[in-house]
């Protein structure tokens, strides 16, 4: 069994070891759909606000085996690391539903 490949794109953001290690750590949870995912991009973007804050847009996107892309996860939140955990929490639930289908 092959896993499931990742692309990182940092926009607006240098790329960091601690962003890296926590989109590994929630790629994790998409091998269980293996069946279903042959590739994964992740995006994270930075958003400046009127307010002088920074807000992160992560989204989560995946490829069939026909290597069409999708996004299945989308977050906006003040915290990188909790955008892309949002954004992968979406992903899950997402390819949860699809694989129960197949499964009926």
């Amino acid at each position: 069994m092959m896993g499931i490949g990742m692309e990182i794109l940092f926009l607006g953001l240098p790329g960091t070891a601690w962003l890296e290690s926590e989109a590994a750590i929630q790629l994790l949870r998409l091998q269980p759909y293996h069946f279903l995912v042959t590739d994964c991009r992740l995006s994270i973007r930075t958003q400046g606000q009127p307010s002088g804050n920074t807000s992160y847009e992560v989204c989560v996107e995946i490829a069939n085996r026909t290597d069409v892309f999708r996004r299945i996860g989308h977050c906006i939140l003040d915290s990188a690391e909790a955008a892309i955990r949002c954004a992968f929490n979406k992903a899950v639930r997402f390819l949860e539903t699809v694989a129960t289908r197949e499964d009926g």
